[in-house]
């Protein structure tokens, strides 16, 4: 119980000078809306009539400061004041709150009535209402009654008779209480508030304010840690302002760098007492469940922390109520958690840690034997794992196993928990080994898996044992690029006797990865035995049978029967599988589809783009680093659901978009979808998927004229080869050395591996199904070398693969365009111009047919064409290709200007290069001299001469030494 009594110095009301409220900052921080509110209310009163502020928020945010100002502030404005606080008592005692505020006794005992009831009630009323009345004789008066959720019913029909029987008076009321849910203290400030009192209620402070706060106390913003653990106060004034606190006293705050961080993980002790306190005026049912549920986690369901207590969820309902009266508990949805984490994080602390590694403990093993997902158990057994706890250690490796099916990464995560705690002469640490290494090849961290894998095999094993171990090493040496060791590790554990069916399936389907990766004709047969299996369940041998297949028909032409078999497979797949040993049937398809261009649908497949946070790329995961389980995924992904950003199913799935994009001629998204892929392959180890990922954004700087850049991406493979990553993006892991060879050394030098090219198609014809626009370009590449035959090769097996297809506009359009250049037939060359769904093909074909119309000399239709052909490089950004189209204009007598000068570019310096004399100073800073240059950019070698002397006068040098400076110190990444 606290009282103030304010009286002011005597003086007849009328002779006062109304004074000005101080501003409404000064009352509180954050609390700008509210301060004003009381200074109206002070202001009427001022003016000789009442009214009334009604105040309510959650424990400790801020009402009893909001009326300690508000009362200090009224006094020096010579108001009279009469403060106090309801408390226990006041429910026993009648009126005891507002007879502590006014300080004496009202009458003489024996004036009293007698007897309880209404008589007694309204004597009481009376005798208060006089004396404010008194009080408001001499000065306007300010009464401030706080804590009113625990008053007592005869203060409550005082409060409730009081302000409108005063109305006419120079009083001002402030009262509050906490909103939780007192029915009685709810009721009275509902009727207040309809007969025209303010309602006020105390918000959170808000992150801008609790920034602020912690900037004042330490001298600098905070950092993320620091902001991260104040957020958990969820803007509570009293909470923040213990935390606040506790940190200061314990000097728990380190400014670094401008930032104030944490110097300790733990929280102050000042945050404990204050959940000591919250925790000491509940019942003791109320602790136990507040304690348990700290416990499960940020949120809670009422039945699992029945389960925990050994009591019914109607048995706990009481202490639900109580726990949300304290506005310790909240419901959230079907769940309930603490209002303030930070409260949570704090009560949960003050159990005793043997205890609360029971819990945590005790919970985990809950949701296995019930049933749940393995990744909400989790974080409870890892938190419990305890060395010399044999029974704590048996609970991850159940929970591995359970999880390892539908959540690698969290069942990697426990298993190489349970190997770390694990001494090297325990029995059980090879079967943890083993277990471990299938867990991290499942999550797809291959650099971790094959060195654990590699580690174990150095030593003897046992044949079980060592059959796993090579099993897993198939599945990542596949995943790497390195299909011939991934087949053999395969076959070794296949010649093995009495293997386990679930070890016999999951090497076969390495094996068929492998062997599909390869295309060697052992694929086939070894799809077709598994498919042959009488009753064989579908499963991953099964679905990676039906790939290489698949496959198999693709690489000979047989369209419908691989599409086929790909759908077959997928919809018993039912989606992305999130076990990266498995074949990705879903993938597959979406990758033949978008070999088809039959984007739309591959789209609908591969689901929503997402834009995952990629992986730190610039080095690979530490071995003894554990994955973050508490947040992992539980369920097996499906169509349109996003896949984590570190698995080789997600790099597929970002190919696979950067092939999209580049199709649809937007080669700035199709690089930064392949640098998705690219950076996923590096940081897991999926060298086979990095290395179709670099071949990928080959092209895609081919596209945009960038020769050096493309030739420095197939440098920079991780693993070269034929591999079953391959299959994501066929047309260029196989082309895309040949396409960059002869874009920088011409057809000449290119036509070697064009040879090869042509020599696995009488075989696999399918090659040519990657991209519209590789049957036209072997043939032009063909042409240019005096490779008629080879040319006329090349359009015969693209008119036998729309056959193939027939309804696919994009191979008839292949086909036409290929037979338009081989035939020399201007028809060929516009029906493909027609037909072409790829914006680049479409445009390469116009330029053919341009091309073909100027060699027979009808030069007006070869204008059109070629402007149509520049107009439709010009839209995707193909640089290159335009400046080669502008000199076969300029060649016509048609002179196109294709750089701008802006208005506001400056006369020297690297800003004021045109694009094409940038272009120029690029090209020489790779090396190449002038003859080399108009080669690449056709244009003449006086026209690059010109751009030169252009450049080295803007940029004030005069030798190609300097030039290269330059260009390396503007362009990032050139050097």
């Amino acid at each position: 119980m606290t009282a103030i009594i304010r009286d002011p110095p005597v003086a007849p009301y009328g002779t006062m000078t109304p004074r000005e409220p101080a501003a409404a900052g000064a009352i509180a921080p954050g609390r700008a809306g509210t301060a004003e509110t009381v200074r109206d209310l002070l202001v009427r009163a001022q003016r000789g009539a009442g009214g009334v502020v009604l105040a309510e928020g959650e424990p400790g945010i801020g009402t009893s400061m909001l009326l300690r100002d508000s009362a200090a502030n009224a006094a020096g404005l010579g108001f009279g004041v009469v403060a106090g606080a309801a408390d226990e008592l006041d429910q026993a005692i009648p009126f005891f709150a507002l007879g502590a505020a006014l300080s004496r006794p009202f009458a003489e005992p024996a004036a009293v009535p007698d007897h309880g009831g209404p008589d007694a009630t309204a004597w009481w009323i009376i005798e208060v209402q006089a004396q404010l009345e008194r009080r408001a004789a001499h000065a306007p008066l300010l009464v401030c009654l706080d804590d009113l959720h625990w008053a007592g019913p005869a203060t409550l029909a005082a409060l409730r008779a009081l302000p409108r029987a005063l109305r006419q008076q120079p009083i001002a009321w402030l009262l509050a209480r906490s909103a939780s849910p007192r029915r009685a203290a709810s009721s009275l400030f509902g009727l207040l508030a309809e007969e025209g009192a303010a309602r006020v209620g105390l918000l959170p402070l808000g992150a801008d304010t609790v920034a602020a706060m912690i900037t004042e106390a330490f001298g600098a913003p905070p950092g993320p840690a620091l902001a991260d653990l104040a957020r958990g106060a969820a803007g509570n004034p009293a909470l923040l302002a213990e935390l606040i606190g506790g940190l200061r006293d314990e000097n728990a705050v380190r400014v670094t760098a401008g930032r104030a961080g944490l110097g300790s993980p733990r929280l102050p002790g000042r945050v404990h007492r204050l959940a000591q306190r919250r925790l000491d005026g509940l019942s003791r049912q109320a602790r136990q469940l507040l304690m348990t549920a700290a416990v499960l986690g940020p949120a809670f369901r009422l039945e699992d922390a029945a389960e925990m207590l050994g009591q019914s969820p109607a048995a706990l309902l009481p202490a639900v109520e109580e726990a949300m009266d304290a506005a310790i508990m909240a419901t959230a949805g079907r769940t309930f958690a603490f209002r303030h984490q930070l409260l949570r994080r704090a009560v949960g602390e003050l159990i005793p840690r043997p205890a609360r590694l029971a819990l945590h403990r005790q919970y985990g093993e809950l949701l296995l034997a019930r049933g749940e997902a393995a990744g909400r158990a989790a974080g409870h057994l890892l938190q419990a794992a305890d060395p010399a706890d044999r029974a704590s250690l048996a609970g991850l490796d159940r929970a591995a196993a359970q999880a390892r099916c539908s959540a690698p990464q969290t069942a990697a995560g426990l298993a190489l928990r349970a190997l770390q705690l694990t001494a090297a002469a325990d029995p059980a640490a090879l079967p943890r080994a083993v277990a471990a290494a299938e867990a991290l090849t499942a999550a797809g961290q291959l650099d971790r898996a094959e060195r654990l894998a590699g580690d174990v095999l150095g030593r003897p094993l046992p044949p079980a044992a060592e059959a796993r171990l090579r099993c897993a090493l198939s599945a990542v040496l596949g995943a790497r690029g390195r299909a011939r060791a991934a087949a053999g590790q395969a076959q070794l554990v296949l010649a093995g006797p009495q293997l386990p069916d679930g070890l016999r399936d999951e090497a076969v389907t390495a094996l068929l990865q492998a062997l599909a990766g390869l295309r060697d004709e052992r694929a086939g047969p070894a799809a077709d035995a598994v498919l042959a299996g009488p009753g064989r369940p579908a499963g991953p041998a099964v679905a990676a049978a039906q790939v290489t297949r698949a496959v198999i028909s693709w690489d000979g032409g047989h369209i419908s029967h691989g599409l086929e078999r790909l759908r077959e497979a997928a919809r018993h797949a039912g989606g992305i599988s999130p076990d990266a040993r498995h074949v990705q049937p879903l993938l597959a398809l979406a990758a033949a589809l978008v070999d088809l261009r039959l984007v739309g649908e591959a789209e609908d497949l591969l689901g929503p783009a997402d834009t995952p946070a990629l992986p730190d790329t610039t080095a690979r995961p530490d071995t003894t680093a554990l994955p973050d389980t508490t947040a992992l995924p539980d369920t097996t992904a499906r169509p349109g659901t996003p896949v984590r950003p570190d698995t080789p199913a997600s790099a597929a799935r970002w190919l696979l978009r950067g092939r999209i994009h580049l199709a649809a001629g937007r080669p700035a998204d199709a690089a930064a979808s392949a640098e998705a892929a690219l950076a996923i392959g590096r940081a897991t180890g999926a060298d086979g998927y990095a290395a179709i990922a670099h071949c990928v954004l080959s092209m895609v700087e081919l596209r945009r004229g960038d020769i050096a850049a493309a030739a420095a991406h197939l440098g920079d493979r991780p693993a070269e080869g034929p591999q079953f990553a391959d299959l994501y993006a066929r047309a260029e892991a196989a082309t895309a050395e040949a396409q960059v060879t002869e874009a920088r050394d011409g057809p000449a030098a290119a036509i070697g591996q064009v040879r090869q090219l042509f020599a696995g198609l009488r075989t696999r014809p399918g090659l040519l199904l990657g991209d519209p626009a590789l049957a036209a370009w072997l043939t032009r590449t063909a042409l240019a070398a005096d490779e008629d035959d080879l040319a006329a090769r090349t359009a015969r097996a693209a008119r036998a693969l729309a056959d193939a297809g027939a309804g696919v506009p994009a191979l008839a359009a292949a086909a036409a365009h290929s037979r338009g250049l081989a035939g020399r037939d201007p028809a060929g060359l516009a029906e493909a111009v027609r037909l072409h769904p790829d914006p680049w093909a479409r445009a390469s074909a116009a330029e053919d047919l341009g091309v073909l119309h100027a060699r027979q000399g009808d030069r007006d239709p070869a204008i059109q064409w070629l402007k149509e052909a520049l107009g439709g490089y010009g839209r995707v950004g193909a640089d290159r290709d335009q400046a080669r189209v502008r000199r076969r204009l300029r060649q016509l007598g048609i002179r196109r200007r294709h750089w701008t000068t802006p208005a506001d570019r400056p006369d020297t310096g690297w800003g004021s290069l045109t694009d094409t004399e940038r272009a120029v100073a690029g090209l020489v800073a790779q090396g190449l001299n002038n003859g080399q240059v108009a080669a690449r950019m056709y244009i003449s070698t006086h026209t690059v001469a010109h751009h030169l002397r252009q450049a080295f006068r803007k940029l004030g040098i005069a030798s190609r030494v300097e030039l290269t400076r330059i260009v390396i110190e503007q362009t990032p990444g050139t050097g």
